[in-house]
């Protein structure tokens, strides 16, 4: 039932991620080095990377301003990840160990650069045609020349801004530069990581230090630089809080990925003219486009927060005939529907701790006793993969994703197995029948409670 992309993507991603150099077929003229075999594949990786965009409308990128994107199809996607594992182990196997770890514990210095270029509007006040002098740049940063132009020049190391021949102390835009200055949404992203994130995960040591096995949202790193937990401190600093959703609005394009891998790995029109209770499901836009794809299907919307459930336009309302409906409630309470066809609790576990998310789990248990046997309940989050499943490039942005669950919240992303386990703990008759495993990220489990 998963869409073609997807399981296409699923299939294509394990055809050169994680491979052992002791099972590559041997080379001829007796070359095995490793370095050797690594640029070979990487030669290989690089034609087919190249092919893609000879077969798309997009143009090879560059490093100058007016570069484009690259393609988001699934076959490049794959080809990525599989250059980026290869490119980097060569990297890796060629600066040596020491080299390696020096450049990774020195890597605070980049992004601290990286705060003051976005604290300081740098992105900004360098014009995305033309140039300007550090000088003229220091004046609008409001700080002094020598440090501007210093943090210009280490930015250039890494292709962010590039300057106007040697020494000339004249800047201007390059195309990862110039993407900060275009996208707004994608700014605030970077600003937000450069601020609150980066101070909050500067004091994860810290917080395990003072909370050694205790994890949540009160017993944070977050909450120990900031001294509220997040939630409450985005509603006392409403500037920041604005940025947060701004900051979202640069993932947002991957709602529309979302809504089709929940709508491909489920038989929805499996439940005919069935009720589907989409638990904390905010403002409710996964059921409202779901609700468009299936005419027969009712919805009801809980969320403890109001101002999520009134975020929901009557425009995309009007057009379903009630079908789509929103109720108050704290998940953490008995689930009040009890004839629902299905319960669908979407990206809420990985924002809690084990204890708390048994807890929400347990808590649905009693209406799907009162449903119909069978009854599924759809977990829709982040599945982290199992060692050598997925490309390590792919493991390494989702298990970022955990530590960004562990710094700002106490809580976690989770593999297949953990969920399970935590599943097991809520109620021993929860049984995974069904998993949708997106080698990306986001899957979906299908749970059933069996009779006892």
């Amino acid at each position: 039932m998963a869409s073609p992309n997807l399981k296409y993507l699923s299939k294509a991603a394990s055809s050169y991620n994680n491979q052992s150099l002791a099972n590559e077929p041997p080379l001829s003229n007796n070359d095995t080095s490793a370095i050797i075999l690594l640029a070979k594949q990487i030669s290989e990786l690089s034609t087919r990377v190249s092919s893609c965009f000879n077969a798309s409308n997009y143009t090879e990128p560059n490093f100058s301003a007016s570069s484009g994107d690259v393609p988001q199809t699934p076959e490049y996607e794959s080809l990525r990840a599989s250059l980026n594992d290869t490119a980097l182990d060569l990297l890796r196997l060629v600066n040596g160990p020491k080299n390696t770890l020096r450049t990774y514990a020195f890597s605070h210095y980049d992004l601290a650069v990286l705060q003051v270029a976005v604290e300081r509007g740098f992105f900004r006040d360098i014009p995305l045609q033309g140039s300007i002098d550090a000088a003229v740049l220091a004046d609008k940063a409001k700080m002094d020349e020598d440090r501007t132009t210093r943090l210009l020049r280490f930015l250039a190391t890494r292709r962010i801004f590039e300057e106007v021949g040697t020494g000339s102390g004249v800047f201007r835009h390059t195309a990862m530069s110039a993407v900060m200055a275009s996208d707004k949404d994608f700014h605030a992203m970077v600003h937000m990581q450069m601020d609150e994130m980066f101070k909050a995960a500067s004091e994860l040591s810290t917080q395990i230090d003072r909370s050694s096995y205790v994890s949540n949202n009160e017993n944070s790193a977050f909450c120990a630089r900031f001294e509220l937990p997040a939630y409450a401190y985005y509603e006392q600093n409403p500037q920041k809080g604005a940025r947060f959703t701004q900051a979202m609005v640069a993932w947002s394009q991957l709602d529309g990925q979302v809504t089709r891998l929940v709508h491909d790995s489920f038989p929805w029109e499996s439940l005919k003219a069935g009720k589907v209770v989409d638990i904390g499901g905010g403002s409710g836009h996964i059921s409202i486009a779901l609700a468009r794809e299936y005419p027969s299907l009712r919805f009801i919307v809980q969320d403890l927060s109001e101002q999520m459930l009134s975020q929901a336009r009557e425009e995309s309302l009007s057009s379903l005939g009630g079908r789509v409906t929103f109720q108050r409630h704290n998940f953490f309470e008995p689930q009040p529907v009890h004839d629902a066809s299905a319960f669908l609790l979407r990206q809420c576990l990985h924002n809690y701790n084990d204890i708390d998310a048994i807890k929400i789990t347990r808590a649905i248990v009693p209406a799907l006793e009162k449903c119909a046997p069978g009854t599924p309940l759809l977990l829709n989050e982040v599945i982290l993969p199992e060692n050598g499943s997925t490309a390590r490039h792919i493991e390494h942005h989702l298990r970022q994703v955990d530590m960004t669950m562990m710094v700002v919240l106490g809580a976690k992303q989770r593999s297949r197995r953990e969920f399970e386990r935590l599943l097991k703990q809520a109620d021993p008759r929860y049984e995974v029948v069904r998993a949708f495993d997106n080698p990306t990220g986001v899957g979906l489990l299908e749970v059933h409670l069996n009779a006892s």
